[in-house]
């Protein structure tokens, strides 16, 4: 039985298929609001215009149809556009688009804030608001694609957010994304700063999402000085977990690796990761430029050539992800809902 007041985004094919009959429709009513919902993006039934009146009075007054709101919109110089947004159950949170060589990739939030306070993210600075419901979560990749009609064809959970900590409405909105707006799971990136708990669980899944582990620091003191977590998570731990996870999976992850000046880019980190990534684990390093977050001590690392030449010599797979929207604040670890000109 569907509660009066439901949001239509968190109901599966078969409760509204179910519900449908019980109101003595045909069938084919089914497809006709599945293509208005999700192929055409209209999401108030008074638009639905093949529908009967009768039908679309009872769709009405059945379920709820939310959409955020949204407060800002910003472009980059380099394309790169920022949304903030206001979360139907209240909250604000942002989400960036990046267009890049023929790729179009959505960074979506998890939560409103984050709890891991990081040390050199701007997020980890909010603390955490609350969680986000899968459908506001789901609802940021159909805004960007009806409302704005922009070009989706990656999705990375790279916004606010730990996604592993909010794992359930991650796992509802992931559904949505794959079976109704048609993202192949191994072009969805989930990114965490390290849940074992969390990996464990998407080591049971039958999906293959690809995962991205965010390192920062393979030698266990300096990692607990930038990330909080690692206090209480060992790195033994983390990688005992990745490498079941590589090993159950039969697949590769990602090791994400913020280069700070004079924090975790010496000869000594490069040859703690190299450490790091031996077998069982299987993952590539992306480097990741730092972008500097006002109030922070941190600073990028000039020596990003140097740390690659380094890790490549040893034999790892390592690129250099250049930062994308810094200039509006779009950047890793910039997110904090900033409102500037």
């Amino acid at each position: 039985m569907v509660r009066i007041g439901t949001p239509v985004w968190t109901l599966r094919r078969e409760q509204l298929s179910t519900w449908l009959r019980e109101q003595g429709e045909p069938s084919f009513r089914m497809a006709q609001l599945e293509e208005w919902l999700w192929e055409k993006g209209v999401p108030h039934p008074n638009a639905m215009t093949d529908l009967p009146v009768s039908l679309r009075q009872k769709l009405e007054e059945t379920f709820s149809f939310p959409t955020l709101t949204l407060l800002h919109r910003r472009k980059s110089q380099d394309g790169t556009e920022k949304f903030l947004w206001e979360m139907p159950e209240g909250g604000k949170v942002e989400t960036v688009w990046i267009p890049h060589s023929g790729r179009y990739t959505i960074c979506i939030s998890s939560q409103v804030g984050c709890s891991l306070n990081c040390r050199f993210c701007a997020t980890g600075q909010l603390g955490l608001e609350r969680q986000l419901h899968g459908y506001e979560i789901l609802l940021q990749l159909y805004e960007l694609r009806h409302t704005f009609k922009l070009p989706i064809t990656h999705v990375v959970f790279m916004g606010m957010g730990e996604p592993l900590l909010n794992y359930s409405a991650v796992m509802e909105a992931l559904e949505g994304i794959t079976h109704h707006l048609h993202i192949s799971p191994r072009r969805i990136t989930l990114s965490t700063v390290g849940i074992p708990k969390g990996i464990y669980r998407l080591t049971e899944r039958k999906e293959r999402f690809e995962l991205a582990l965010s390192l920062h620091s393979a030698i266990p003191e300096k990692r607990k000085a930038i990330i909080p977590l690692a206090a209480h998570i060992s790195l033994s731990e983390l990688r005992e977990a990745l490498s079941t996870y590589c090993q159950r999976k039969r697949d590769w992850i990602t090791l994400e690796y913020v280069l700070l000046e004079g924090a975790n880019d010496s000869d000594e980190d490069a040859e703690a990761l190299y450490d790091f990534v031996q077998f069982p684990l299987q993952a590539k390093v992306n480097l990741i430029e730092y972008n500097p977050v006002p109030g922070l001590p941190y600073r990028p690392s000039p020596r990003m050539q140097h740390f690659q030449r380094y890790l490549l010599k040893r034999g790892l797979i390592a690129t250099i992800r250049r930062s994308r929207g810094a200039d509006i604040a779009a950047g890793c670890g910039q997110l904090a809902r900033r409102i500037s000109s």
